[in-house]
């Protein structure tokens, strides 16, 4: 795929009424952690981005074009979540690709304050909402969200939860909502595969290379969700709140276990000194 010039892919303030993106989610996603007026793991969230695109055949702007946009478009804010859209472009009527391959760049930014230690734990409800495997789209973040918006839904209906642990279609394990998920059963550390469905986090892919290089084996697979009743630690993790401990699971209370007290401690201070690298 060729690269977009600085003129020829347009930022948008506002969306067009043919933009792709509205009409059926033709495109990807980022979120993002502006701290100190850098973006930690910037190069992960572009390789996740431009692999994203390579498979939906979406032209992809340079890593250092988008950066330039991104720090222009949040000028004046030193820390902000950001969140990076890119679109197939507008096209008309009916599912036959535009003329012009342009895509369309969208930046927002809102505010982010940092977590206490204190507030990191969070309360867990597994949801009824099954996310449909689909291998086509499985690992990138694509705009089809959808059966996440509805077991968001289903988490406020339950009320008091800060996280929805979500299953597919056929009853294994698959991630959170806005999450990925590991969990600790004697003495061995398990984390979901994403060959299937859901999403292949930055956070994750980091957790993953930490338990590597201390020479932790971590077993990926598809695990049924009753697994996590007989856990002794589970937590999740994502590139804007970093690591959190599960402290109850539905009505089952957890403590915060050693492996998940020290990735804490190495991974979230990891996280946040990035932004100076």
């Amino acid at each position: 795929m060729r690269s977009k010039s600085m003129t020829e892919t347009p930022v948008n303030d506002a969306i067009d009424w043919q933009e792709r993106g509205l009409h059926y989610g033709d495109g990807l996603f980022e979120t993002l952690l502006k701290l100190g007026g850098r973006i930690p793991f910037w190069k992960d969230h572009y390789q996740r981005l431009s692999e994203g695109c390579h498979r939906l055949h979406i032209t992809v702007p340079t890593a250092e074009w988008l950066n330039d946009k991104i720090i222009q478009q949040t000028q004046g804010v030193d820390t902000a979540v950001v969140k990076l859209i890119v679109t197939r472009g507008k096209g008309g009527r009916g599912l036959k690709m535009p003329e012009r391959n342009r895509p369309s760049i969208f930046v927002f930014k809102y505010p982010y304050t940092a977590l206490k230690d204190q507030q990191r734990a969070i309360d867990v409800a597994i949801c009824e909402t099954r996310l449909a495997i689909n291998p086509n789209l499985a690992g990138i973040k694509h705009l089809n969200r959808l059966d996440y918006v509805l077991a968001a839904l289903e988490l406020e209906a339950k009320g008091q939860k800060d996280e929805g642990i979500l299953c597919d279609t056929d009853g294994f394990l698959v991630e959170g909502i806005i999450s990925n998920l590991f969990f600790c059963l004697q003495g061995q550390v398990y984390t979901p595969s994403l060959d299937l469905v859901g999403v292949n986090g930055i956070m994750r892919k980091h957790v993953l290379q930490y338990f590597e290089s201390e020479g932790i084996k971590v077993k990926i697979g598809r695990f049924p969700a009753q697994l996590l009743m007989q856990a002794s630690e589970i937590f999740m993790c994502n590139s804007v709140q970093g690591v959190r401990p599960i402290k109850s699971l539905d009505q089952l209370p957890l403590s915060v276990g050693p492996i998940t007290r020290s990735l804490m401690k190495i991974a979230n201070n990891r996280f946040e000194s990035s932004a100076n690298v």
